[in-house]
């Protein structure tokens, strides 16, 4: 054997052999962050989450920020001040309005100042509409929206109830080609009972340059006739778009929807808070009848 022919068996298997090697990394020590969820909607009381920051390889859950004070301005002027749940949600009775500007101040020992800001949309009005029943699959029109200049996109989500309870709908089914395709993948299964090809997981977004030319829209989603659904049209700032789209995007390539690809594409989540981690941001809504 020639010895070109030796040295290149010698390293092949040297390679494969190589690819086979357990390497340990030593984990970092992070300083832990305050970490803030606080959504605000005039729908609901304004609730702010705190928490520790901590790593990937942690053995423990999130501990919550035990002390700090929370502070939240409506167009500079304050509306709430008091100190965080040591439990790590706060429940205050504050509800937001529509069209003006929040700013978010959390300030906790030894961590300084934290702060965001935000806008509150107006809610959506829109006409929802059941259309059919198309075997398995129940139709509807959107129809009638008018959306605030200032949102950065509609979101629609539901719910479907029947006689074993109520849960989230899981996919819509549309043909609009204006409809985000963020969450949309191919299936021809029962295509023509849902009227369309694509599947969009848990929501239908719109983005604000689209939704003159989106709407009117029809769109179904699986249910025998007797069941009923009820849907929630979101009026999402900038903030809360930004986030949601970053947070569904992250949520697929992690877990098993990674399918142990460890170079699949890296998605961070969207934060906005000044000083630490998290988002604060507004949004709105509608809610229709059940249909």
């Amino acid at each position: 054997m020639k010895a070109g022919h030796i040295l290149a068996a010698v390293s092949s298997v040297a390679i494969c052999c190589a690819c086979e090697v357990d390497y340990s990394f030593s984990e970092k020590e992070l300083t832990p962050r305050v970490a803030v969820n606080a959504l605000i909607t005039p729908q609901e009381p304004f609730a702010v989450r705190l928490h520790w920051s901590r790593s990937y390889s942690a053995q423990s859950g999130f501990s919550p920020v035990a002390e700090a004070e929370i502070r939240l301005y409506e167009n500079d002027t304050e509306v709430v001040r008091c100190p965080a749940d040591p439990g790590g949600e706060t429940q205050t009775t504050f509800r937001a309005a529509a069209g003006r500007s929040y700013r978010l101040v959390v300030t906790v020992p030894g961590h300084g100042e934290l702060s965001a800001q935000t806008t509150v949309p107006e809610a959506t009005a829109a006409t929802v509409s059941f259309t059919l029943q198309k075997g398995w699959y129940r139709h509807f029109d959107v129809t009638d929206l008018t959306a605030d200049p200032d949102a950065k996109a509609i979101w629609i989500r539901g719910t479907e109830r029947n006689d074993y309870g109520e849960k989230e709908i899981y996919t819509f089914h549309t043909t609009s080609v204006f409809v985000d395709q963020v969450n949309g993948s191919n299936d021809a299964y029962e295509s023509d009972e849902k009227g369309s090809t694509i599947d969009f997981e848990h929501f239908l977004r719109v983005a604000r340059a689209n939704i003159g030319a989106a709407f009117p829209l029809r769109f179904s989603v699986f249910g025998a006739a007797e069941n009923r659904h009820t849907f929630r049209i979101i009026s999402a700032s900038d903030t809360y778009d930004r986030y949601m789209r970053s947070r569904y995007k992250h949520e697929l390539n992690t877990e098993e929807n990674a399918q142990e690809n460890p170079f699949i594409e890296q998605i961070t989540v969207y934060s906005n808070i000044d000083n630490g981690l998290g988002i604060f941001a507004g949004y709105n809504y509608s809610t229709t009848p059940e249909l």
